[in-house]
């Protein structure tokens, strides 16, 4: 389903600081996310899921927790650095920031500390995401029926930040 055929209004996505701060400095506040039109996993749907690694609540939850626990085994913040090495990667293969800029974003990602992976909750308007919109292939879905979305180089004037408690 593409992103101009849904009705909901809202995407959500989960962003850590580190990540926010990041795409802040290098790369022009423009910020790549995964998104869908579902707050949370909790609802049943005899049409679709938003399974717990897609969906924006869980994600949140899991930092958060990751964080309060000192939790040296956590899977997420592991994650959330080797996706900002890897988006650093990507950015300087396509010419938008140097190899010193580059080598910099890697040394921030192995360096940043835990708390600096808190999480963000990012409210996006749809209309103003299709634009930046990209297609997730299904089998890059967390679940294939899953409605899940990814927007590139969304400025940060097409969302709101919210950090929960």
């Amino acid at each position: 389903m593409s992103l101009d055929s849904i009705t909901h209004p809202i995407l959500y996505s989960t962003l850590t600081t580190l990540a926010y701060n990041v795409n802040m400095k290098y790369y022009g506040g423009l910020h790549y996310m995964w998104c869908t039109p579902y707050f949370g996993s909790n609802f049943q749907s005899p049409h679709f899921t938003v399974p717990p690694s897609s969906s924006p609540l869980e994600i949140y939850d899991t930092l958060r927790k990751e964080i309060e626990g000192s939790d040296l085994h956590g899977t997420k913040i592991k994650l959330n650095r080797m996706g900002v090495r890897r988006g650093a990667d990507i950015m300087a293969k396509r010419g938008r920031i140097t190899e010193e800029q580059k080598r910099e974003i890697h040394a921030i990602g192995k360096g940043a500390l835990p708390q600096q992976f808190r999480p963000l909750l990012c409210v996006i308007s749809r209309i103003e995401a299709v634009p930046y919109y990209q297609k997730v292939d299904v089998k890059d879905r967390a679940n294939p029926l899953s409605h899940e979305y990814i927007v590139a180089d969304l400025p940060q004037s097409a969302f709101d930040v919210i950090r929960i408690g």
